[in-house]
């Protein structure tokens, strides 16, 4: 369960964690944290997660954050919990990584990063890089709110992740004075599993006006045409659904895969057929769709794990060597 604490405060060093209630902002102490916590298992939930707020970027006042969380979080005796970390994607930079997985490290939990950024946080300098280097470096880190970056994380040695249902899902969201937005309707967007991308279907629409749309063979789609869906609420739910079975699709395949070379050799060939597709899709459509920037990005080769301080060792069950 993710109680959005960090759509809505910037942590400081005193107060990580907090929560909205309908009492109003409450900061959490490390009683109000076990409080919290162990109300999510007594909802079944399967593991707990922290109600972290807003890490900033180290230059706007986030440098002393992550170590206040993870001190925090460390006095915890449970053994049910994940530490989430709302961070801007600024502490991916060359200059804050070696920082950020220092923290990771010294974290006794399993930790959940989230990386904010007005748009798409990878597509930031030295954003790609810089979480390579965090999966490769900090074998209990896991990408929480993200979208395809799920597989690159995983290829590169993270305990899992978590992939958005709708956009505003997919990465973080630094807090509003206004704690603004709502009211718009959905439209839907499907994962377009050959390109490696979400799209809206209005977009499709477009590209294939003139053309035999593709089509999918998942189980909801059952070889129809991607462009088909409306914004009717039954074909939002249903593009999700297809969105859904692309994604346990994929990950059946990482699945099958070991871990380390053969894992990254795997990502490796789902880009390059990626990029092969959309060459196809600019010859057959006559429209020109670039290769986004973020999967050229993937096709370059990634930073080493920084060497090995970790204060709370675990046994790597998967991640490259």
């Amino acid at each position: 369960m993710d109680h959005g604490s960090h759509t809505q405060k910037v942590a400081t060093p005193a107060a990580p964690f907090g929560l909205r209630s309908g009492e109003g902002w409450r900061d959490l102490d490390l009683v109000g944290l076990e409080e919290i916590l162990e109300g999510q298992r007594h909802n079944r939930a399967s593991f707990a997660v922290t109600p972290t707020c807003f890490i900033p970027a180290p230059e706007a006042g986030g440098y002393p954050v992550p170590e206040a969380v993870v001190a925090q979080a460390n006095q915890l005796s449970r053994e049910d919990t994940v530490v989430l970390l709302p961070c801007n994607w600024r502490w991916l930079r060359r200059s804050s990584v070696p920082l950020l997985v220092e923290h990771i490290r010294s974290c006794r939990h399993p930790v959940a990063l989230i990386v904010q950024a007005d748009g798409d946080p990878l597509e930031r300098d030295q954003a790609v890089e810089g979480l390579r280097q965090v999966c490769r470096s900090c074998p209990r880190v896991m990408l929480w709110r993200t979208d395809l970056a799920a597989f690159d994380a995983m290829a590169h040695g993270a305990l899992g992740a978590a992939v958005g249902a709708s956009a505003v899902l997919r990465h973080g969201v630094a807090p509003r004075p206004d704690n603004g937005g709502g009211g718009r309707r959905p439209y839907p967007v499907v994962l377009v599993r050959r390109l490696l991308r979400y799209h809206r279907v209005a977009t499709l629409q477009d590209w294939f006006a003139h053309v035999d749309p593709w089509t999918c063979d998942c189980a909801v789609c059952k070889d129809a045409a991607l462009v088909r869906f409306t914004d009717r609420e039954s074909d939002v739910l249903a593009a999700l659904q297809h969105s859904v079975c692309e994604l346990y699709a994929l990950h059946g395949e990482l699945d099958t895969t070991l871990p380390g070379d053969e894992r990254i050799g795997w990502w490796r060939q789902q880009l390059s057929d990626a990029r092969e597709y959309y060459r196809l899709l600019a010859t057959r459509t006559n429209v020109e769709v670039g290769f986004p920037k973020v999967l050229q990005a993937w096709t370059r080769h990634s930073p080493m794990a920084l060497p090995s301080t970790e204060k709370y060792p675990a046994q790597r069950k998967s991640g490259p060597s």
